[in-house]
């Protein structure tokens, strides 16, 4: 027979009702009997039904976290890590769901989530419009985008400034002398792809040169990187002397096109990655990377959140918006065209 509530009130000797605030921590229960019904709870083995307490207008102590995609193992891993360092502290769970890149999947992981009552969302896939958004404001359900804004929807948000990134790495490109550039982008329509290319163009810009579409290339996931920009090196003339790649992961098989056409870094081919995950200084060479606080963002993000849930006043919370800047790390893997 399942152990009850009325079970641990009469071994710790207090009423249901106090036993009940006692194990949902609320602050008008003392500590002596808060430790007591702790201990009955514990002998007896009992666990707080979380879905009755959720049925019931109580805090269900889990969140959702709608991704992208899953593909990218390590940036979801940098920013879940930062996400799971507040949650797990705090007592939540988290309930994560992948969009795969798709307006339709990450509807029914909006309905999933809020079918489950969660407490609030993290959001990384607004590839459905606003309308989730706006239905998640109407019911005050608190939800933080994660590297994602949406024109006209006004909420939290942290993101990190790819625009910025792609702008110094370029930048460093071209100070370096390099003048035929690679840019090689994620799906033409993805927000992080428009970002980073209108950092590109704006450092083409400030050095005064000129834009070629030839030199922009596209690839939808890490895998799938390789064969345009070995094409591209093929076929673009002159050949270009440098690479800015889309991601650090999807500078991996940017090297192996590199090597395949004979290529060395950096005397051929100058290459720069984004995020500088944990393994950019051990490729070979070491590669240069623009270092987005990925971790921090997700942190952040969670931060906000529970702000958000422990909010007595919805309707005089003030958005947080925040832009996490970036910073250049250089290494091996670039230098001067072997030309200057």
């Amino acid at each position: 027979m399942s152990v009850t509530l009325r079970d641990v009130a009469r071994l710790s000797g207090v009423s249901v009702s106090t036993t009940s605030r006692a194990l949902n921590d609320r602050l008008d229960v003392s500590e002596a009997v808060r430790a007591r019904v702790l201990k009955a709870a514990q002998e007896l083995n009992y666990t707080v039904n979380h879905q009755a307490r959720v049925l019931k207008g109580a805090a269900s102590k889990t969140l959702g976290l709608i991704l992208y995609n899953t593909e990218s193992l390590t940036f979801n891993a940098v920013m879940t890590r930062g996400i799971y360092d507040l949650a797990t502290p705090n007592g939540y769970s988290v309930i994560v769901c992948n969009s795969n890149a798709g307006a339709e999947m990450e509807l029914q992981a909006h309905q999933m989530l809020r079918q489950n009552r969660v407490d609030g969302m993290l959001i990384n896939s607004v590839e459905s419009g606003p309308a989730s958004l706006e239905y998640l404001l109407d019911n005050q359900i608190p939800f933080v985008l994660l590297n994602r804004r949406v024109p006209g929807i006004e909420c939290d948000y942290v993101v990190v400034d790819y625009q910025q990134g792609e702008y110094l790495a370029a930048r460093h490109l071209l100070e370096l002398g390099h003048r035929r550039i690679l840019c090689q982008l994620g799906i033409p329509s993805h927000p992080p792809t428009i970002a980073r290319l209108a950092g590109y163009r704006r450092a083409l810009e400030e050095f005064g040169v000129e834009f070629a579409q030839e030199l922009v290339v596209h690839a939808s996931n890490a895998a799938n990187s390789y064969h345009p920009v070995l094409n591209a090196m093929r076929q673009i003339q002159p050949r270009p002397t440098a690479i800015l790649a889309y991601n650090d992961e999807t500078t991996i098989p940017v090297l192996k096109a590199l090597s395949d056409l004979g290529l060395h870094i950096p005397k051929d081919v100058s290459v720069v990655g984004q995020n500088d995950l944990s393994f950019a200084p051990f490729l070979i060479p070491p590669l240069t990377s623009v270092a987005q606080s990925i971790h921090e963002m997700g942190r952040l993000g969670m931060e906000i959140l529970l702000q958000k849930i422990t909010h007595q006043h919805p309707e005089s919370w003030g958005w947080q918006q925040i832009v996490l800047a970036p910073t250049l790390n250089i290494r091996q893997s670039t230098a001067p065209p072997h030309s200057v």
